[in-house]
């Protein structure tokens, strides 16, 4: 139990609001009740106790942390009543008492503010990584147009070997191609650097390693844009700000 409240004490029940009301239907219950409850207002009996447990119980559902670790350890699932349903939209999504949900969740201003700044970070993240992707695509398509095509054979301790098309023998390390095997076998097509042989680059397109990274960017950019327009939409509602 997150606060002073009895074990098996329902805070809900004691302020007689249902799981799903918003902080006002709180804040508005508990001042009904306390001004019926409190010791000087005259009650018949003694009511001391039940106002204390009323305190108690609107100390844990007035404040967000305390009301979220209740929800958890009482294993409760929020079940929005007939007249909260009519309020969902076609996204999932409706308001309840002033606050957005989405997924069953309520979303807060900070929650809101989050979302809005994630969003644009991987805003940012894609862009950049749709810059990086193209620029990798043409600094290679750059190099195979200026490097010369050959097949060389393998010739071990991972070295090959090849003639250039002015009769040069070449013998060099073979090259790798991120994203591509160089495939099997005793011969490997490859491109050398006219004017320095010993360079040479595997001769193979890089389709698998632009595809994922344009995944990767779109991925990003989508998601990103979605949490932006979320936490923009939260933060133009009018709903009150959690106190603590």
């Amino acid at each position: 139990m997150p606060t002073g409240l009895r074990t098996g004490v329902d805070p809900y029940a004691v302020l007689g609001v249902d799981h799903a009301a918003s902080g006002d239907e709180i804040a508005s219950a508990f001042r009904a009740r306390a001004k019926a409850l409190h010791p000087d207002s005259g009650p018949a009996g003694d009511t001391t106790e039940q106002f204390s447990e009323l305190v108690a119980a609107y100390d844990v559902l007035s404040n967000h942390r305390t009301r979220r670790e209740y929800d958890r350890s009482s294993a409760f699932v929020a079940r929005p009543t007939p007249a909260h349903s009519a309020d969902i939209s076609p996204t999932g999504s409706n308001r309840d008492g002033g606050r957005l949900r989405l997924s069953g969740r309520r979303w807060t201003r900070r929650t809101a503010w989050i979302a809005l700044v994630a969003g644009a970070v991987c805003s940012v993240l894609g862009v950049l990584a749709s810059v990086v992707t193209w620029n990798l695509h043409e600094t290679d398509a750059r190099r195979h147009a200026r490097y010369d095509p050959v097949s060389a054979t393998r010739v071990g301790n991972g070295e090959i070997m090849f003639v250039t098309n002015d009769g040069r023998v070449v013998r060099t390390g073979e090259p790798t191609l991120h994203g591509e095997g160089n495939g099997l076998g005793r011969s490997v097509k490859v491109r050398y650097d006219p004017a320095n042989p010993q360079h040479v680059i595997v001769d193979g397109n890089t389709i698998g390693r632009d595809i994922t990274l344009a995944i990767v960017a779109i991925k990003l950019l989508v998601g990103g844009l979605v949490f932006v327009v979320l936490g923009a939409r939260r933060l133009r509602t009018r709903a009150p700000t959690d106190a603590r």
